[in-house]
Formats: structure tokens, sequence, C-alpha cells
């Protein structure tokens, strides 16, 4: 056996966004893999997923730096010092722009970073991006995007995927959570509350959505800074019995099992995790015409687009796969499809083993 290659996943900490979820999925389909051998490294804090990543039965190392402070530099160099003794190869760098390259740099490493977003990057991440060794792209949307400021022997693609475990029956606690009377249409979304999620449109949309069908109820599954916000404007619309603000979601495979319409309102994307997870589930979709959605979502075929911020139109197409049962079981079926041919974990996971052992 040749040379087994070290790898130290760095990140802000486990919170539950796609980012994080990915990574999970990684690591659960390459921790067995005798070419490399893995460890993970929080910058700042724990987070609501470590007690999942810990079940991994991976060395799992906090470093408590403060947030927005010059003292977070002096933890990088703390962090650099042990990867040096740890005789580490790889620095592999998720939602931290700056902190990987300078930490890799300081060890004498190679740093890899997987850009999440697509959004327009400024001189100074374009700067610490071009420090790395390797930048990938989520999807192509994203790769797109950075190959317009790094060399080409720099950026590489590397599409997300997942795995999917089944669930055949809804535990009692998930039934607490997801009240609906048999029937009922049950639209879900899933994300973290951030403006960047469009949940603010979504919830507008939805109020009209009531009008008509009364009995339907939207669930939106996830934690974040705009909670407060959406509190307010459900209550503001009066739609208390029927929109949910659930928060975490432990099984996301567990509720997607229950909805009949999967909803992705963004503003902008990278390639989200939950589209994935929602095609693999066969459910039928409306989604946003933004960034990496319109990579998955083929109108008309695995789902339907609407424009963002346009409560209206999404508002009418929800309302359309309601009335229209054998449309959502044909986009439920054409998404399932090109997940199955595009987007399981193991085939991401082959293409990001040849990123690390192509790294000299």
């Amino acid at each position: 056996m040749g040379h087994i290659k070290k790898v130290a996943i760095f990140l802000p900490s486990l919170q539950g966004g796609g980012a994080e979820r990915l990574i999970f999925e990684e690591l659960t389909c390459m921790k067995e893999d005798n070419r490399f051998h893995f460890e993970i490294h929080l910058l700042y804090e724990e987070g609501p997923l470590f007690s999942k990543f810990m079940k991994l039965g991976l060395p799992i190392r906090v470093w408590n730096a403060p947030h927005k402070s010059f003292i977070m530099l002096k933890t990088c160099y703390d962090l650099s010092r042990h990867l040096r003794r740890s005789r580490v190869d790889i620095l592999h760098c998720h939602l931290l722009f700056y902190q990987g390259p300078i930490t890799s740099r300081l060890a004498g490493i190679k740093s890899i970073t997987t850009v999440h977003s697509d959004v327009v990057y400024s001189s100074f991440h374009r700067l610490f991006f071009n420090q790395n060794d390797l930048v990938l792209g989520c999807g192509r949307q994203v790769f797109n995007n950075i190959s317009q400021f790094l060399p080409s022997q720099k950026t590489g693609l590397l599409i997300n995927g997942i795995s999917v475990r089944d669930s055949k029956q809804r535990n009692n606690h998930m039934s607490q959570k997801v009240p609906n009377k048999k029937g009922s249409p049950l639209i879900v979304t899933i994300g973290r509350l951030t403006r960047q999620k469009g949940y603010d449109v979504l919830i507008k949309a939805f109020h009209s959505v009531t009008s008509k069908y009364p009995e339907a109820k939207l669930i939106i599954c996830g934690i974040g800074e705009d909670r407060e916000l959406l509190e307010h404007l459900i209550i503001d619309l009066k739609m208390e019995e029927h929109i949910k603000l659930i928060g975490w979601v432990e099984n996301v495979d567990e509720i997607l099992e229950t909805c009949d319409i999967y909803v992705n309102s963004s503003r902008w994307e990278g390639l989200p995790l939950t589209l994935l997870e929602a095609m693999a589930h066969s459910n039928a979709i409306v989604a946003t015409n933004v960034s990496g959605n319109v990579e998955v979502i083929l109108d008309g075929e695995t789902g339907i687009l609407v424009p963002p911020e346009d409560s209206k139109a999404i508002a009418a197409k929800i309302s359309e796969l309601i009335d229209n049962v054998h449309l959502r079981r044909k986009l439920g079926i054409g998404a399932r499809n090109l997940f199955e041919r595009e987007y399981t974990i193991s085939k991401h996971c082959d293409i990001l083993a040849s990123y690390y052992l192509g790294l000299r």
C-alpha cells in the first residue's frame, strides 16, 4: 500500500446547513477508504450536528476561536502547528475563505476549498481563493463563477451528492411536529432561516394558496437568525394555522416522505442538498430559477421553475400541483431518475478521492 493521505476537514462549526450535511455524507462514505485518514477541525464552536459527527468515530477538535477578532489568527497559527506535527497532507476547507489558506501556508501543506454559494465574490475573496492549491465548485454554476477569476489548474468541479436512508414509517415524534389531516396538501421546505432562502416570499405566496385550499399546510424546517421576523410575518398574515416553523429536523428523509410538494424559494443558491434530497424521494418540486437550482430542476421534467421574489408565481405553481396529481407523479419520477444518474454520494466521493490523490 502507498502513502495514506491525511486530510483535515476545516470548517467554522457543525451547523445544520447543506455544506455541513454534505461533509457528513462524504465522511460516512469515505472513512473506511484505506487510502485516507480524516480528522475534523472546528474553528469556533460545536454546533447542533456535533453529536451526529461524533458517531463517525473520527477525531474532532474544537478550537473555540473568537468570532470577528484578530485573535482568531492566533488560533489559525496554533492549528497550523498541530497539522505540521500530525503530518497532515491536505487541509480541506468549507465556509472559510481566508482562514484555510493562511493555516495551510503556515503548516506547509496543500489546501482545498469547496465553494458552496454562487454569489459575486469581492477582490478580497478572490485574493484568498487564489492562495489555495485547488478550489472546487459544488455545481456547474458555481464552477463557472470561480473559473472567471481563478486559473484553470486551480479549479475543479465536484457536484454535490447524497445518499438516501429511506424511513418506511413516521414515528410519533415526527407526527407530533407535522400534524396534518389525511388527504390535506402538505408543502415542505428545508433550510436555514435566512434572507437567502426567501421564506418571506414563500409565506406571502402561501397566504394566496390557502384562499383556494384552506386545508393546505406549509412546514418550514430549519433554524436561523430570521426566525423571529418570519414568525411576525406569519402572525401578521393570520397564517398560524396554516404555516408551521418546526425548527431543526434530524431526519429529513422522514419528513420528505410525508410531503406532497417541495418548495425552494431561494434568492440565490449553490447546488442545494435539500433539492437533491427531495428529488431522491420523488417529490414534486417548485424552485426558483436561480444558480444551481437550474442544474437539477429541468422545467416541466424534474420540477417547475419560477422567478425569485415572485410570490404570485410561486402560489400559482403550488396551486397547479395541488390540483394535478398526475403532474406531481410525473415530475417526481423524473426527479428521482435524474438523481440516480447524476447525484449519488458514491459518484461524488469517487471524484473527491481523485482530487485528493492528484494533489502532490
